[in-house]
């Protein structure tokens, strides 16, 4: 079977399905190392997948962003679940978890 494809020339190409399905697979392949991403900070790699913002996070939950940042200053977001990338004009990222405060007793 062959499918007959329209390029931006107007011109039309025969193809195969084992050509579609080999440019399907390479597209694929790109995607997946679109969004594995990953950062290195002193030989620690962070995959991008699991870190966002502070602001995105703030918007994404509904918060304040000085909320995020005051979490972030009391410990509510643990230390080990903040970057802070120097290089990026010291950007923070926090991993994309759920966090509460802790209810204090009267």
């Amino acid at each position: 079977m062959f499918l007959y494809i329209k390029n931006m020339d107007t011109a039309v190409k025969k193809m195969s399905l084992t050509e579609i399905d080999d440019r399907l697979d390479n597209v694929e392949k790109m995607m997946r190392e679109i969004t594995q991403s990953r950062l290195i900070i002193a030989d620690k790699e962070y995959h991008l997948s699991e870190w966002i913002t502070t602001s995105d996070y703030a918007q994404r939950n509904n918060l304040a962003i000085s909320r995020v940042h005051n979490w972030i200053m009391r410990g509510v977001i643990p230390s080990d679940c903040v970057i802070v990338v120097p290089e990026l004009n010291h950007l923070k990222l926090i991993k994309n978890l759920p966090y509460e405060t802790r209810a204090t007793k009267s």
